[in-house]
């Protein structure tokens, strides 16, 4: 019998994000597609020792490396080789449960390893339509990655039937590319901060200037440091810059440069993943959020502090371009990788507060998730099976 996608009709949807790059965004875009009539699953990894569920995982039927990741993460050479293979059996385990069960779309958010995950792809496009959110239009946004992980990204994208991009950027970054499948733009949503309120408690009456998240290349920390460095002396007993959050990069170089600039009495490195009581301490005492990335299309940590009604410096890219805009209301754009236009905005931030609110710009989870659905419809409605 054809099944047609009607607003009153329920979507049966899997979602894939092997890795769990994004668990805060999933589970928001979970909550928004249940609010349109979509049933939502995933397929990811289980849970690391140290993450909070944010998924439903009665809602995960499907889990990959089970060797490699999860409560058994292993990260030497040898077993990134075996996590490699998981993930090919991780995607025929995928394409055999597809088979299996009235799955009307899959939906992936990453795709991991596009040379391989293209393959797969089609062979699920014969059983139901497959969509793919780019949340970055560069791999990895630059990062060195092996071969595997960055080539055959335009064949991966050639593969589905319809991609999603958050920002009117990324949209007509690949307009530019060959042979795509439609693209719609569907903003990310604010992500919610789950730890209590917190005193803001200082130990000092500087300007607190706070980068926050995962420490990638990418994100620019060793530039920050670099337009720390270029302050004066006077300058610097104003500013207190702490960088926070778990390293994916080696820090050993970051903290040798801000010595050879002797920033010890204006930076403060906390490497590793914060408690929710470490955060909330952290985002009480911050006066203003930089992001100085040399690469994004949408940020997480952005949708994160949305909320918070502080200033905000960040790179001309992506969502903050769109977010932020250059109003002089909510925070301040900057050339990306320029740490002399960055230390000027750090000290032009001191005593700024926000008059617009950049959260008021965004939709609901609700709004993506009833645009998503559309999304969903129109791929079903056009796919071979669902056709009378």
């Amino acid at each position: 019998m054809s099944v047609q996608a009607k607003g009153d009709k329920t979507i049966r949807c899997l979602l894939i994000d092997p890795s769990l790059f994004t668990a805060p965004y999933d589970a928001e875009l979970s909550r928004g597609l249940v609010a349109s009539n979509v049933e939502a699953s995933w397929a990811t990894r289980r849970l690391r020792s140290n993450e909070r569920a944010e998924l439903d995982y009665d809602k995960t039927p499907l889990h990959f490396y089970r060797l490699t990741d999860g409560p058994n993460r292993r990260t030497t050479g040898f077993w990134r080789a075996i996590k490699g293979l998981e993930h090919i059996w991780g995607l025929y385990r995928l394409l055999k449960f597809v088979a299996s069960q009235k799955i009307d779309v899959v939906h992936f958010q990453w795709g991991v390893l596009p040379s391989i995950d293209r393959h797969f792809i089609r062979k699920i496009k014969r059983l139901c339509p497959v969509v793919l959110t780019v949340h970055d239009t560069t791999p990895f946004n630059g990062k060195a990655v092996n071969a595997l992980q960055k080539d055959g990204f335009e064949s991966l994208l050639q593969s589905c039937d319809h991609i999603i991009v958050h920002t009117a950027g990324a949209k007509a970054a690949l307009s530019k590319l060959n042979g795509l499948p439609p693209i719609s733009v569907v903003p990310h949503g604010l992500l919610p901060i789950t730890t209590a309120e917190r005193t803001n408690v200082r130990t000092d009456e500087k300007w607190h200037v706070v980068m926050f998240g995962k420490i990638q290349h990418y994100k620019g920390a060793d530039i920050l440091v670099d337009a720390l460095g270029r302050l004066s002396g006077a300058d610097r007993e104003r500013i207190r810059v702490i960088i926070a959050g778990e390293a994916l990069i080696p820090l050993q170089p970051i903290r040798d440069r801000a010595m050879e600039l002797v920033l010890s009495d204006c930076l403060d490195i906390r490497e590793g993943r914060l408690s929710e009581e470490e955060m909330a301490d952290l985002f009480a005492q911050a006066d203003c959020f930089v992001f100085p990335y040399r690469e994004i299309e949408a940020s997480g940590v952005l949708f994160l502090i949305a909320n918070q009604q502080k200033w905000i410096i960040a790179s001309d890219l992506g969502a903050f371009r769109e977010t932020i805009a250059d109003d002089d209301m909510a925070g301040e754009l900057i050339p990306p990788e320029n740490p002399d236009a960055l230390g000027v905005a750090l000290i032009n931030s001191i005593g700024r507060k926000p008059t617009r609110s950049i959260s008021k710009s965004v939709p609901s989870w609700e709004d993506i998730g009833r645009r998503t659905r559309t999304i969903y419809e129109n791929v079903i409605n056009a796919h071979p099976r669902f056709k009378n």
